[in-house]
Order: structure tokens, then C-alpha cells, then sequence
């Protein structure tokens, strides 16, 4: 803008005519604009476009559930000891979300120290003492950027569900609720015993459903 004055204006005297100035101030205007779309906007978007990550896994922030019908009643099941960690596999791809978490079979609880003995056998917790969950890719559904926009969004999480000797491919539900602070992340997966080579936990006395229902809930803090 100083320049522009000093082309203008000097001593008094106008070198231009007026549609030359209103010329000069249009493709002035231009450009500010275009530095603003070829440097801020970017930037912004960047910006909008990456979780706070690296973050633990633990139980401070994460939690793992299960939940499966019984004869009787329903069983509600939890863990703990929980230990892990997410990141970023590409800091360019928003989307490229490794998570690697790992839980011990033996801190499985259904609130019975009989019922959590038998289900401990049936995973053969000796010989395969973790549960583990390792992912590679987000769906376009969840991009950071867009739920900057709608507050939330439902997509899956695709990975490596590890348990006894059987390693799957799941696509793993996944809803993202974005808070003050963090990201929400929530879902529940369900799996039968027997797609994991798992005999089928029941006693004599209640018959247990062959599928059960394992529900996580995590929070990742938002980018500073």
C-alpha cells in the first residue's frame, strides 16, 4: 500500500488518471486474495485436518468391555491394565490411524471369580495371555475437518483383532463426537467365540449366547 501512495502521489501531484488508480487498486485487492487462498486457507485446513497425536492408551483414557447373554441373565464384563498407544502411519493422511492396543486376558472380570477362571481356560490366558487390536486406516467418513463442521460423524476403523491363536480383519465401528478438549471415540464390535477358536465358555448351569459384544470407549485430546 505504501508503494501504491508513492506511485499516486508525490508532492501533491497525481500521476495517474482516475480508471488507472481504480485498475491498480483492483489488481491489488487480487492479489491479497489470492495470497490469503494460497497461504492461509491451506494452512487452516491443515490445521483442521490432525488429531492430537501421539496419545497413550491406558486406563485413564481408554476403556473395553464386553457384554453377552446368558441363560439367565445378561453378563456384563470389564478389563483393565489396559496399555497402548495411537499415531499417525503418513503425518500427511489424517486418515492413516495406527492404533495398537494390547489387554491381558487375565484381568477379564464378569464380577464371578468362577465364571472369569472358566472364560480364562476357554482363551487358554497361559498360553495366550493378550488380546490385541492393531489398525491401519479411517474411514473418509471421519476426517478431522469434517468434524470440525458437523461436531461428530460414524465410520469404521479397519485392523488386525488378535485373539488366542486367530488374527482377523475387522472393520471396527467407530463414532467420533468431538468435546472442549478431546475427541470422544466410542464402538462396539461384535464377535463370536468360534471364528477365535474359543470353546464355548458356558457351565452347567447357564448357556452363554455365541456372541458377545465387546464396546471400547477413548478420548484423544484436540490439536493445540
Amino acid at each position: 500500500m505504501a508503494l501504491f501512495g508513492l506511485l499516486v502521489h508525490r508532492e501533491g501531484t497525481n500521476f495517474l488518471s482516475a480508471p488507472s488508480r481504480i485498475a491498480m487498486k483492483t489488481s491489488l485487492l487480487r492479489s491479497i486474495v489470492f495470497l490469503f487462498l494460497a497461504v492461509v486457507v491451506p494452512q487452516r485446513l491443515a490445521k483442521a485436518d490432525t488429531w492430537g497425536l501421539p496419545a497413550p492408551l491406558d486406563d485413564s483414557n481408554t476403556k473395553v468391555s464386553f457384554v453377552v447373554d446368558s441363560t439367565w441373565h445378561t453378563i456384563n464384563g470389564t478389563t483393565k491394565n489396559l496399555n497402548g498407544s495411537v499415531i499417525l502411519g503418513d503425518k500427511k493422511d489424517p486418515l492413516s490411524i495406527v492404533v495398537d492396543l494390547r489387554i491381558q486376558v487375565k484381568t477379564f472380570d464378569t464380577d464371578w471369580d468362577s465364571r472369569d477362571g472358566e472364560l480364562q481356560e476357554c482363551m487358554a490366558a497361559d498360553t495366550y495371555p493378550i488380546v490385541s487390536f492393531t489398525s491401519s486406516r479411517l474411514s473418509e467418513t471421519c476426517k478431522p475437518s469434517l468434524i470440525d463442521v458437523t461436531g461428530r460423524c460414524s465410520g469404521t476403523l479397519t485392523g488386525i483383532l488378535t485373539m488366542r491363536d486367530v488374527s482377523k480383519e475387522v472393520a471396527l465401528p467407530v463414532s467420533i463426537t468431538k468435546l472442549q478438549d478431546s475427541y470422544l471415540i466410542s464402538g462396539t464390535l461384535p464377535v463370536t467365540w468360534a471364528e477365535y477358536n474359543i470353546e464355548d465358555p458356558s457351565i452347567l448351569i447357564a448357556k452363554l449366547d455365541p456372541v458377545v459384544a465387546i464396546s471400547y470407549e477413548t478420548k484423544v485430546p484436540l490439536k493445540r
